[in-house]
Formats: C-alpha cells, structure tokens, sequence
C-alpha cells in the first residue's frame, strides 16, 4: 500500500479530476492524504481520503475581504511569489512524521516542486482535461 498526498488549488476544476484520480487509488487500497480548501472536505473524506485543510491565515487561495466586507481582487500569485514559505511550512507542519510515497497534483498548483522536493518524494502532474 503506498501513501500518496494530493495537493490542489481549491478551485472545482482543479479538485474535480484529481478527487477521481485520488477514489480510484483508494478503491485499490491506497492511502491518501488530500489539501484542499473546507469547501471539498466533505467530498474529500467521503471517498475515504484523509483531509488536510489550508491555513486560513496562509491560504493563497481564498478570496481576501476589505473592511467593508467587498472581496479583494485575488493576488494569490502575488503572495505565492512573495511569501511562499508560509504556506509550504504550513503544509509540512500538517504532515510532520508522515511518509509518502509520492504526491499528485494540478498542472497549476504553485509549490508542488518544493513541497516534493523537501520530501523526498517522485511527484506525479495531473493533466486537466477540458
């Protein structure tokens, strides 16, 4: 049995395709640990994954609110490129002392590379078909 961690942007056109991807390997007996955003949690943990939720005061991916409550245009790209190590650290510190075998994820998803390379692990792109 392998240990696989998926990683995705929370968004249902990132998710949608490797949740598949991530039930089929559970049906052969495959251990998951899959991040996404509280929104996929459920559907996440109904296929048996193990959900690991962003930080909320790191995620890159949720939308930003002024103090009017208005939502800020997204700059997650912006934050990605200036504070990456936030996120990343909060993404190890949720998986300390778990081995994995290998990680999938989206084509988009920003620090796949780093994230597998800090693990030592082979990591596996997810093409999105349209």
């Amino acid at each position: 049995m392998s240990q696989i961690l998926f990683l995705s942007d929370p968004s249902q056109s990132d998710v949608s395709p490797i949740l598949g991807m991530a039930n089929e390997l559970i049906s052969r007996g495959e251990k998951v640990t899959f991040f996404s955003s509280d929104e996929f949690k459920t559907p996440i943990e109904e296929i048996g994954a193990d959900f690991k939720a962003y930080n909320q005061e790191v995620n890159i991916f949720q939308p930003k609110k002024d103090a009017d409550g208005e939502e800020k245009p997204k700059s997650g790209l912006i934050s990605a490129l200036l504070e990456p190590m936030k996120f990343i650290d909060d993404i190890l510190v949720q998986i300390r002392g778990l081995k994995f075998d290998y990680a999938v994820f989206s084509p988009a998803y920003p620090y796949a590379n780093i994230i597998t390379q800090l693990l030592g692990i082979p990591k596996t792109e997810q093409a999105v078909l349209n």
